[in-house]
């Protein structure tokens, strides 16, 4: 049956919000996003646009120099838009210097106004709002007696950079502007009236800030083979110089703004910010918790906190800043610090040499979790000293090293030793596949018109109307997906959201290896299978599901055990696909065969029997609708083992996680392993089954949703 560490699940997407798609519009650019790594705003380039972009450029400034204050809504566009909240329409093409104003005739004084004293105000970065942006509010004195506001302010930064070279150390400061700079796509959070009433469901009004400067229209960030983080952007016309800037937020503790970078290309690497002591550590300054699980192991009564860390890229035109254009830290959890030196206890390095060294080599990663890749050693490094040879032990994947001592009495012959391990390491630990695939928005894909196609007769899920929308085109085999009717709809997810969450949670779809762009109002598709295809897929998957349920789940079956039975029968008939991974080494879903395609879609598991985690995923959703279960698709991050992909099944008022996957191990049905991973809590995935959500299967607003509790 399958293996219990299966490789290979897709990395999330830096976010933009969806009313963006207004300004876009406005100021003539088209937006490109890849949901994975990157995300792309390009400008458009013809001619019409060369000649009126000096102008155009002059009305912002101008517009932007006049506008110091910006008027913010204070009665709802839709309500419930988000459960339990109210939406205003956006507000947008607003400077990063300007107040905002509220109408107000209540005291917003509060101790921690950024933090949550409801009935105040609060500002945060995301949709979730779960990231607190820091304001002063303070009463508007502009606005007259009969008309009182508060203004909400951005705190200004101003920020040092120091760099060493030659031996030397020099300091420089960066100017960056306000908060809004860092943050621009806040959303304010009103809980009371004008008259300070409170109200029945908060007020969420989005806001977008644009400055002078141009920022980076792309900004791609990678992991490179040797485990850092790369950032590469398009460069800004006319900019002086990139600043790489990193906000952070501990607990109660104010914002802290880092320049991490000063360059004038177009590309940092945190290789830069690398520092040696006794040992080396890797991308320390990238850290998202205050204490990793390894050092909790060891001193229990440390109480880890959180980092709220935001990764962003600014460029200097004239001196004056750009807005931040953001980086996601979603995909780059797992950017290794430190080596986890707990391997070699009790390892007989005396009596069996390099023999006993193991095939994995522990460490320390940002998110603070202890993560496991191959290790090696490369014999151009191993040293004599005395009676002992140095052996330097590598992470693969790492810039990290463990030098071992082992006696030279144990080893007959150091380069058969050395070649021996190399092996064995690479057998026990192979790289991974597809860890850092995503859905690829393009921009260079033709744009074909096309109509709206009729709902499909499969199952359409969608936690909000544009997701729902997109979703049943994809299933429907649409090419070209107008979504402009949705773009003044406040509290909607941005495109990227919507289509990652379609793609995610519609096994019917079959759009694992789809790529899409998008010019502002249409997705256009270049699918990867023809119409004829996924109809005849489509039906195939759904009679298969109706035979499975009918022949598996009987009337009178409680929701537990219509999962329990499910779970089994997929386990009973499916095997984890070593071939397909074995046939795709690379990273992104480009990089798969066509004929192993399978392996990662819904008909891999529950037509053919075989496949990976994706397909296991997929086939429990489709399973689990066509017997009325409420269900998901989650997709994260293993801490030894790279990406996953399970899900979650709703029972009574609470929701619980199955892995179908880990739950189906090596030989025939075991009770005991079979059902370990079986209707259990979050908390409950420990040991090697350890592992960190990611937010690409569902959009931002709704994941806090889906928690085990």
């Amino acid at each position: 049956m399958s293996a219990p560490h299966p490789p290979g699940w897709p990395a999330p997407a830096p976010r933009r919000r969806f009313p963006w798609l207004a300004v876009l519009g406005s100021l003539g650019l088209v937006i490109v996003l890849v949901v994975g790594l990157t995300v792309v705003l390009v400008l458009g380039d013809d001619g019409e646009e060369r000649e009126d972009r000096k102008s155009r450029s002059e009305a912002l400034r101008e517009r932007l120099l006049e506008d110091s204050r910006a008027e913010l809504p204070t009665t709802a566009d839709v309500e419930s838009a988000v459960p339990g909240y109210d939406y205003s329409m956006a507000v947008t093409g607003v400077g990063t210097d300007a107040d905002l104003s509220i109408a107000a005739t209540y005291d917003a004084d509060a101790k921690d106004p950024w933090q949550g004293d409801p009935g105040k105000i609060e500002v945060y970065a995301d949709a979730a709002l779960t990231k607190p942006v820091p304001v002063m509010i303070l009463p508007d004195v502009t606005s007259p007696d009969d008309d009182p506001h508060l203004a909400i302010s951005p705190v200004r930064l101003q920020r040092s950079h120091i760099t060493r070279r030659d031996g030397e150390v020099k300091g420089t400061l960066a100017d960056l502007g306000t908060f809004w700079n860092l943050n621009p796509h806040v959303y304010v959070v009103q809980y009371l009236t004008p008259d300070g009433t409170k109200r029945p469901r908060p007020l969420v009004t989005q806001v977008d800030f644009v400055s002078e400067a141009t920022a980076p229209a792309q900004v791609t960030s990678t992991v490179t083979p040797d485990g850092d983080a790369l950032l590469e952007w398009t460069p800004v016309e006319g900019a002086s110089e990139y600043l790489v800037v990193l906000e952070q937020r501990r607990a109660d503790l104010d914002d802290t703004v880092q320049v991490l970078g000063r360059t004038t290309e177009a590309t940092w690497s945190s290789a830069t910010t690398k520092k040696c002591l006794h040992s080396c550590t890797q991308n320390d300054v990238l850290k998202l918790t205050t204490v990793d699980g390894s050092t909790q192991a060891s001193l229990p009564q440390l109480v880890p906190e959180k980092i709220d860390a935001r990764l962003g890229v600014v460029a200097v035109v004239d001196r004056k800043p750009s807005v931040a254009t953001p980086i996601d830290f979603n995909g780059l959890e797992t950017l290794p610090v430190r080596s986890d030196r707990k391997w070699d206890q009790g390892a007989d390095l005396a009596g069996q040499g390099l023999a006993a060294l193991p095939s994995r080599f522990l460490f320390v990663s940002i998110d603070g979790s202890t993560r496991a890749t191959g290790a090696s050693v490369d014999r151009a490094e191993v040293t004599r000293d005395g009676d002992d040879w140095v052996v330097p032990l590598r992470g693969r994947g790492t810039r990290l090293v463990d030098p071992v001592r082992i006696p030279v009495a144990a080893v007959d012959d150091i380069d058969a030793a050395v070649a021996t391990f190399n092996e064995r390491a690479q057998r026990d630990y192979p790289l991974a596949g597809l860890d850092e695939a995503g859905i690829v928005i393009r921009a260079d894909l033709p744009k074909k018109p096309a109509p709206e196609l009729p709902p499909p007769d499969y199952p359409v899920f969608g936690s909000n109307e544009l997701t729902k929308f997109i979703a049943g085109q994809l299933i429907a085999g649409s090419t070209a997906i107008d979504i402009s009717e949705f773009a003044d709809q406040p509290g909607l997810p941005d495109v990227q959201d919507a289509l990652s969450e379609a793609v995610y949670q519609n096994p019917y779809a079959l759009a694992y290896f789809d790529t899409f762009s998008f010019d502002g109002t249409v997705i256009q598709v270049e699918a990867a299978y023809s119409v004829a295809e996924l109809q005849s897929r489509q039906k195939k998957i759904a009679d298969r599901a109706e035979e499975v349920v009918k022949s598996q789940i009987s009337a009178g079956m409680s929701v537990s055990d219509k999962v329990a039975a499910i779970n089994r029968y997929l386990v009973d008939n499916a095997d984890y696909d070593h071939a397909a991974i074995d046939a795709s080494p690379g990273k992104y879903r480009s990089d798969t065969p066509a004929n192993f395609r399978y392996a990662w879609e819904t008909d891999g598991i529950l037509v053919s029997g075989t496949g990976v985690c994706m397909s296991y995923a997929y086939a429990f959703q489709t399973l689990a609708e066509e017997a009325g279960i409420e269900s998901v698709v989650v997709s994260g991050e293993l801490a030894d083992g790279g990406g996953h992909a399970w899900n979650k099944v709703k029972v009574g008022d609470s929701w619980r996680a199955v892995d179908v996957t880990w739950n189906d191990p090596r030989g025939g049905w075991n009770p005991q392993w079979g059902t370990k991973y079986l209707l259990i809590r979050d908390a409950q995935f420990t040991g090697d089954a350890l592992r960190t959500e990611r937010d690409t299967w569902m959009s931002d607003a709704y994941l806090s949703q889906y928690a085990t509790r």
